[in-house]
């Protein structure tokens, strides 16, 4: 995947919140992210009680949560959070390694997952990209995801050249304005495009704009 250089990013400001019930790790990526002028830690939730009803009230741009551990959030308690608030961008950061919470996971619609032995600049970009709205996937996941699928030596023959490039950029996150924008387009023409892509390659989530486009080469992991 394409990640954006640090020096390239503009600065405005972002509020966060974290979700971690481990103090050790909390205070270090506290201590981490208070550092970067850019981030601006809302609130720290230290239960799953009420957690959706506790991060609106926050209002922040990003949740970093892990839903991995014994006692705290779970798949079920993050599935309400994205249903629930409104224009809200999640980064997992997590020791999981099960394929099928992980897919899971991404298929609620989150925009990032890091592992825990991630290093600290990759951590900062995703921080970064994932309070935007973009995406941003460590390499162990992208592994894992690129394991449920075979690539099909055509998909790359049968987009138009046009839908390969809005193909990138929906595996990017980006939105359907932000797109039309970038290629002077309408939001409908880049609608039709859209349902086009998913009509040839048979996609059936949004993890698998992220698959195709890594099988094209059109995006590159990290």
């Amino acid at each position: 995947m394409v990640y954006p250089t640090i020096a390239r990013m503009s600065k405005p400001t972002y509020s966060l919140v974290i979700a971690l019930n481990q103090p050790l790790a909390e205070a270090g990526l506290i201590a981490f992210l208070s550092d970067i002028k850019e981030f601006r830690i809302a609130t720290h939730i230290h239960s799953p009680l009420n957690i959706a009803e506790s991060i609106q009230q926050a209002n922040p741009d990003l949740l970093i949560t892990d839903y991995n551990l014994p006692g705290f959030i779970s798949l079920d308690d993050l599935q309400e959070v994205v249903n629930n608030v409104a224009n809200l961008n999640v980064l997992i950061i997590s020791s999981d390694d099960d394929k099928n919470s992980i897919l899971k996971s991404i298929q609620l619609g989150i925009k990032g997952y890091l592992t825990r032995e991630c290093s600290k600049e990759e951590l900062l970009l995703a921080v970064h990209a994932t309070a935007r709205g973009d995406k941003f996937f460590c390499s162990k996941i992208l592994n894992i995801i690129l394991e449920k699928h075979v690539p099909d030596e055509e998909d790359n023959s049968i987009l138009t050249n046009r839908e390969k490039e809005i193909l990138k950029f929906l595996a990017q996150g980006y939105s359907t304005q932000k797109i039309a924008d970038t290629f002077h387009l309408s939001p409908h023409t880049v609608q039709t495009h859209r349902k086009s892509i998913i009509r040839k390659l048979k996609i059936k989530s949004p993890t698998q704009f992220v698959i195709y486009a890594l099988d094209m080469g059109l995006i590159t992991q990290g």
